[in-house]
């Protein structure tokens, strides 16, 4: 599936661990934005990357995968 900058602002996210433990649950990419320094365009172009709907994103020097759904 390709994302577009735009639908992906409404989109909903799921943070987990490398065990696949659920850390947090997102609502949209505004409040994903306030935990996490990775930019709207990167994101987007990750996931497209990919062709997944989950990817490996590292926040404090740890990986974690994110996934996405609508």
């Amino acid at each position: 599936m390709n994302y577009t900058s735009k639908s992906f602002r409404e989109h909903n996210f799921v943070l987990y661990d490398i065990n696949d433990d659920i850390i947090c649950y997102y609502d949209n990419f505004e409040e994903l934005s306030r935990h996490i320094n990775y930019e709207l365009r990167k994101l987007v172009y990750e996931f497209n990357h990919r062709g997944s709907n989950i990817i490996t994103v590292i926040i404090d020097n740890k990986k974690y995968k994110l996934a996405t759904f609508c």
